[in-house]
């Protein structure tokens, strides 16, 4: 039997299906984001950009550090964050970035190494959630 029989039967159809509706919900309600492993962006959801005021031509190719701090993007801190998320490390947390106009964006988000089928970590998927207007009343 082929791959691609094999790939075709009605359980793998079904679980296809199951994981592309999972993939749907998150995406409804989550700022999604794709990275290399060093920081590069791959693709974002219509969350995500909506988020940083960027479109994804804008963002595509780009390093993760145009949305932070300056300062922060130099640091030995930052570069270690992006070492260990590229050694299989997920982040989670609360995180301070910059939008496009230069607004403070506040997220709640996890940062997760995705790994191939030999476990060899390959991108960075974010999930996040914009969070500002929660750190501006509590700010208050």
């Amino acid at each position: 039997m082929g791959a691609k029989e094999i790939s075709e039967t009605p359980e793998s159809l079904k679980a296809g299906a199951d994981l592309q509706g999972v993939v749907d919900a998150i995406n409804r309600v989550q700022a999604v984001i794709e990275f290399e492993l060093d920081g590069t962006i791959l693709t974002a959801n219509e969350n995500f950009l909506s988020t940083v005021g960027y479109s994804l031509d804008e963002i595509r190719g780009q390093h993760h550090r145009m949305f932070c701090d300056p300062s922060y993007a130099a640091s030995d801190e930052y570069r270690d964050f992006w070492m260990q998320l590229a050694m299989g490390e997920f982040s989670a947390g609360e995180y301070k970035r910059f939008g496009k106009r230069g607004e403070e964006i506040w997220i709640n988000a996890s940062y997760n190494p995705i790994f191939d089928a030999d476990g060899k970590p390959v991108k960075v998927v974010k999930f996040a959630t914009n969070i500002t207007e929660e750190k501006r009343r509590t700010a208050e």
